[in-house]
C-alpha cells in the first residue's frame, strides 16, 4: 500500500504533510432497546500524516491522505430490564492509522480548499480502564475489571466520512502553509467502536491543525 501510495505522488500537483490535535466524542448509533442509558465525556489527541491533491482517477480528481491518528474518551452504559441488568465504565485512548480517499474537493477564490470522502482505519494500539457490573433479581449485585477478561475492547477496523476546510497562504512560488479544520463522523453498521457492550457506539471528532503543501509539477 505504501509504495502504490508513494508512485501515485508523481501524478498530483501538490503534496502535503499536516498534523494537529484533535477532540473526540463517542455517540450510540441505530436502534437502543430496553433501558439502554449512556454518557459520554470527550478527549484529547493528535493527527499526523501525508496527503496528495489533484490525482486523475478516470473523469474524477481525488485526493489521497495517509495518516496516524491518537484518540481518547470516556462512556459510562448500562442496559437491562426489570430481571436484571448491566453497567460499564470506560476510559479509553487508542491509535488508528487511515486511508482516506476524498472524491469531492473544491477551490473558491484561489485559496479556500473543500474536500469530503470515505476514511477507512485499522486499530494499531489501545489502552483502557474499565469496570463492568450487573445485578441480577434475587443474587447480589457483582462487579469486574475486564482487563483481566479481555485483551483487546476495540475493534480492529473504522470507515467514516471526513470533511475538510484548509486556507492557503503563499510562502514561495511553490510552498504553501495551510492552517485547516477537519470533521470525521464514524459510520457502518458492522465495524463499530468496541466489540463488547456497548457495541453500537461510534466515533466523531474534530480536529485543528496546520499543513505544508508543495506543489509537484
Amino acid at each position: 500500500m505504501l509504495i502504490c501510495f508513494s508512485c501515485m505522488t508523481m501524478f498530483g500537483q501538490k503534496i502535503e504533510l499536516f498534523g494537529g490535535q484533535n477532540k473526540n466524542t463517542f455517540y450510540n448509533s441505530g436502534q437502543v432497546s430496553g433501558h439502554f442509558n449512556s454518557s459520554y465525556n470527550s478527549g484529547l489527541g493528535f493527527i499526523a500524516g501525508i496527503g496528495v491533491d489533484n490525482i486523475k482517477v478516470d473523469w474524477m480528481t481525488v485526493r489521497f491522505t495517509l495518516q496516524f491518528e491518537n484518540y481518547s474518551g470516556e462512556l459510562e452504559a448500562s442496559g437491562g430490564g426489570l430481571g436484571g441488568g448491566n453497567s460499564t465504565q470506560v476510559l479509553i485512548d487508542k491509535s488508528v492509522i487511515t486511508l482516506g480517499i476524498f472524491p469531492l474537493n473544491f477551490r473558491i477564490l484561489k485559496r479556500i480548499d473543500l474536500n469530503f470522502g470515505l476514511e477507512i482505519s485499522g486499530l494499531v494500539d489501545e489502552s483502557f480502564s474499565e469496570t463492568t457490573g450487573g445485578w441480577l433479581m434475587g443474587q447480589p449485585d457483582w462487579r469486574d475489571n475486564l482487563q483481566d477478561k479481555y485483551s483487546r475492547y476495540s475493534s480492529l477496523i473504522y470507515y467514516g466520512l471526513r470533511g475538510k476546510i484548509s486556507y492557503d497562504y503563499l510562502l514561495t512560488q511553490s510552498i504553501f502553509i495551510s492552517p485547516q479544520f477537519s470533521y470525521y463522523l464514524g459510520l457502518s453498521t458492522e465495524f463499530n467502536e468496541f466489540n463488547e457492550f456497548p457495541k453500537q457506539t461510534k466515533s466523531m471528532r474534530y480536529a485543528f491543525g496546520i499543513g505544508i503543501k508543495k506543489k509537484i509539477k
